[in-house]
């Protein structure tokens, strides 16, 4: 390992001081990986976290025993195969992040975040080290210095730049695509949905209602991926609010968002079902989102992932999400059942995007 790295444990992230160990998402703060310790739904049953200093910037590498992981699940589903895992993994970070790759700013950087990940994934008794949400240049160079990784496909990601003003971005959609959105926007309007932003604590009394419909919306294209706790957990973090679509005083629908460092990020959405065609919900929050995200100075939208043929038609870029896996043993039926999941995930996604 590169020696002018100098690396040092702490057992949660509450003993580090968030700003220098901020990274460049989100989902790399100190607040998120503070936040997500205490996550049941992902059931997180150690964290321990590894701050790197000495190069480019200090980072803060995040690692959580997981027993049980409800997306990973999910991803195993769509690839068509029974669990990959027969005992817990460590996750860096969580893949219910939107980015991965917490200590990747340097070569030494990734072979400390490794070398020391897989140690303690070992006195945990965990079977693997799975970095999550990575692109396919973080996958080359995290390989490029410790091989021994073997890449899945995950999903697709979906962002766009703002362009500076909504008809800068409504500009890079087709006629038809932009006439319909900002037809069904009117319609919302005239039917009497409104917009409601909270941030902060301004959330805290809204979430239960939201975490209902998130769940429901969860249930209506697979298993629910989603615990209360999650959306109570990361109100803390930077940029977190919520965009409300009220009809009659009621939330029937909501994007759970972060704005951070020039980037709009839609995470988790929550949808009243039995609502959605008449209201025009869905299309009401993507052009609110596209408002505030113009309003806030955002540079960039990040869409998320799923709903795939509908943000390419709005003309949102997809790019690849991987997770790279590091065993801890040899395990031959481990790499087998990663072999099935990449290969149907590749599969799935083919069918369902335009992937090139």
């Amino acid at each position: 390992m590169t020696d002018t790295v100098r690396a040092r444990w702490v057992d949660s992230a509450a003993a580090v001081a968030a700003g220098p160990l901020d990274g460049r998402f989100f989902c790399t703060t100190v607040a998120w990986t503070r936040a997500w310790e205490g996550v049941r739904a992902e059931r997180v049953r150690a964290s321990r976290h590894l701050v790197l200093e000495g190069g480019p910037a200090p980072e803060l590498v995040p690692y959580y025993l997981v027993d049980h992981s409800p997306i990973w699940r999910d991803y195993e589903k769509t690839a068509g195969i029974e669990p990959v895992w027969s005992g817990p993994v460590v996750f860096s970070s969580t893949v219910y992040g939107v980015h991965g790759g917490a200590g990747g700013s340097s070569a030494g950087y990734r072979e400390h975040a490794v070398d020391l990940g897989l140690e303690q994934a070992r006195r945990w008794g965990a079977e693997a080290l799975v970095f999550a949400n990575l692109d396919g240049a973080e996958v080359d160079a995290w390989s490029a210095v410790r091989p021994d990784g073997y890449p899945v496909l995950l999903d697709r990601a979906y962002e766009a730049p703002v362009g500076g003003s909504e008809s800068a971005f409504l500009g890079r959609m087709t006629s038809k695509p932009r006439r319909e959105l900002g037809r069904q926007w009117r319609r919302a309007q005239e039917s009497g949905v409104r917009l409601r932003v909270l941030t902060g604590a301004e959330m805290v009394p809204r979430l239960d209602e939201f975490a209902r419909l998130a769940i429901g919306s969860s249930e209506k294209h697979t298993d629910n991926i989603y615990g209360p706790e999650m959306f109570r957990a990361v109100t803390g973090v930077p940029g977190a609010v919520l965009l409300v679509a009220e009809h009659d005083d009621r939330m029937v629908g909501a994007f759970y968002c972060f704005l951070y460092r020039g980037r709009l990020s839609l995470v988790f959405a929550g949808l009243d079902n039995e609502k959605m065609s008449e209201l025009n919900t869905y299309a009401f929050l993507m052009y609110e989102s596209l408002r505030y995200a113009v309003a806030n100075g955002a540079e960039v939208i990040n869409a998320g992932r799923c709903n795939y043929a509908y943000k390419e038609k709005h003309a949102f870029d997809g790019a690849d999400v991987w997770a790279l896996v590091y065993q801890t043993g040899s395990r031959p039926e481990v790499t087998d059942a990663l072999e099935r999941m990449n290969k149907g995930l590749h599969e799935y996604l083919a069918q369902n995007t335009g992937r090139e």
